[in-house]
């Protein structure tokens, strides 16, 4: 970890010794990319497509190595990878769909009790707010367990009364204008033990999915060296915590759409309620009245740096791939990172909602704000 931030210090340095011949206004986006090659090369990793937006127009593209080093396939911007926990993110468009869409009689998260829809529930008086803010033990915890089971909540008749793969591609996937057309609900649509699920869509949807799942970005491990090797996805379902595959372009759709605020998916109100951290009144063990301020929104990781406010999700799957959405909305910039192994990820304390131990975000950070 040292290593790697003494590592962007370096580079941004070397860097910006040499690019006095680029335009004022490129600058920032031609030393993010040329960071982002050498680093991506130190830390091992085999592949990563990237792409900055600004105003909502992606205004640099950047891709590195191979999706598949043994065939010599290039990344691109239209590469899928498996996202993992930035389907959390997603999760919580499909909440603020139902906040949106009906009343607070039949669709309140936080008089909502987790045990209503999962009896087996670990926490007592436990809020769906609590649960999408990863707070259910009236602590903020990230715990992707407890938050996969909000897949029911979703599923139920009080929110979208629909499967939750069904849910997700209607309520996301197929409503964000520009298209999502190479991100699936699931990765295992195209194995033998996914009849369930593939009897859920029609024929065409199904060979298209399949089609996209044939061009998924190879996994792969990073040794302590460096090195990597060729692996497996551990998980191919999908639920609330996790399982969607998407691409660089498809993410920067759905950021674009979300930075209109023009009432598509949901409301501009319930947006800033996703993206604002959560708050909860709460009893201290011995009687005290406390009040918690978790450092998450609803389904979206809600810090700051510098005193900018810095809005964001990651996924990291194992020894197989991981993924960064950063947003800095005062600057209305986004950044989008994907990688088919974990060096996006592994060991930098996201899960403490420490964003700023990433080099790929220290550098982003470093350079706009």
């Amino acid at each position: 970890m040292k290593y790697r931030l003494f590592f962007v210090v370096t580079a941004v340095a070397a860097v910006l010794a040499t690019g006095r011949g680029v335009a004022q206004e490129e600058f920032p986006f031609e030393i993010f990319g040329r960071y982002l090659e050498p680093l991506v090369q130190q830390i091992g990793m085999p592949g990563v497509s990237a792409a900055i937006l600004q105003d909502g127009v992606v205004v640099r593209k950047y891709n590195v190595g191979y999706a598949d080093v043994e065939r010599k396939i290039p990344a691109a911007f239209d590469t899928p990878y498996a996202i993992g926990g930035v389907t959390q993110a997603m999760t919580g468009v499909l909440h603020g769909v139902c906040i949106d869409r009906f009343t607070t009689a039949v669709f309140d998260i936080d008089k909502l009790n987790m045990r209503q829809f999962v009896p087996s529930f670990p926490f007592a008086e436990t809020s769906v707010r609590q649960v999408l803010a990863h707070s259910s033990d009236g602590h903020f915890h990230y715990d992707p367990q407890l938050f996969a089971q909000l897949t029911p909540v979703v599923e139920s008749a009080r929110c979208l009364n629909k499967p939750f793969r069904k849910a997700m591609a209607a309520e996301v996937l197929d409503r964000i204008p520009g298209g999502m057309t190479r991100s699936v609900p699931g990765m295992d649509l195209n194995l033998p033990g996914g009849d369930a699920a593939r009897a859920l869509f029609d024929d065409a949807t199904i060979r298209r999915y399949q089609a996209v799942l044939n061009d998924l970005a190879v996994p792969y491990r990073i040794d302590s060296k460096g090195k990597a090797t060729r692996s497996e996805y551990p998980s191919y379902g999908l639920d609330a915590a996790s399982g969607m595959v998407s691409t660089v372009e498809d993410l920067a759709n759905f950021e674009k759409q979300l930075d209109k605020r023009d009432g598509v998916p949901f409301s501009a109100s319930t947006l800033d309620q996703m993206w604002s951290n959560q708050s909860f009144d709460l009893t201290a063990a011995n009687g005290t009245p406390i009040r918690l301020v978790t450092p998450t929104g609803l389904g979206w990781f809600v810090t700051s740096d510098s005193g900018q406010p810095v809005i964001w999700t990651f996924g990291h799957i194992t020894d197989a791939s991981s993924a960064l959405i950063v947003k800095m909305p005062k600057k209305k910039l986004t950044l989008i990172m994907l990688a088919n192994s974990g060096g996006l990820a592994k060991g930098y304390d996201l899960e403490n909602a420490n964003v700023t131990s990433s080099p790929f975000v220290k550098v982003f950070l470093r350079l706009f704000i």
